[in-house]
């Protein structure tokens, strides 16, 4: 009798889990379990009231690297190829970033005379968060998540986040976060 491989969560790591061990040499009978009624876990898009498209999780591949390398191989063996979009760097749509909150679009913060000032959704400047991060201590759990990091250190707007319409905060501030040291 063959083994049986159980994978929690039809989000991207679950999903990409069940497809690499169907894959092995010697694969076993996996079995995914999802909680909800569909799959993707945070990828997913939504269409808001005046037809504009949010992307709620990832919605871009950054193929520097190994794992980049890797990515892309797992989008050609999928058949996705068509389905990617390349974007320059210098190209408007990967220099501007938008948070939705609160019913409205929000440019993200840019250079570092973006970062000094305010900037909504945002009350307090994000440099002096980030300063703040070097003299506060890390939190009590082992192995913290981005949202309570997010949520300690940036203060109370990151809460918004935990609303499904704007569930892309998070995302967006760390793929801008992420962009600017890669």
């Amino acid at each position: 009798m063959g083994r049986t491989v159980v994978v929690l969560g039809g989000g991207i790591s679950g999903l990409a889990a069940s497809y690499h061990l169907s894959r092995a040499p010697c694969p076993p009978k996996v079995v995914l379990v999802e909680g909800s009624e569909r799959l993707g876990g945070w990828i997913r898009s939504v269409r808001g009231p005046n037809g504009a498209i949010f992307e709620l999780g990832p919605r871009g591949i950054r193929p520097a690297g190994a794992l980049g390398a890797r990515t892309l191989l797992l989008v050609s063996e999928l058949g996705l190829d068509s389905e990617v979009l390349p974007v320059r760097g210098d190209h408007p749509a990967a220099q501007n970033r938008f948070l939705y909150v609160g019913g409205a679009l929000h440019a993200l913060p840019t250079g570092l005379r973006g970062l000094l000032r305010p900037s909504p959704p945002f009350s307090k400047p994000l440099f002096w968060a980030g300063l703040r991060e070097l003299t506060k201590p890390r939190g009590k759990e082992p192995d913290e998540t981005v949202h309570s990091f997010a949520q300690r250190r940036l203060g109370p707007e990151v809460t918004l986040a935990q609303r499904p319409q704007t569930s892309s905060l998070l995302n967006q501030l760390q793929s801008s976060l992420f962009k600017s040291t890669t």
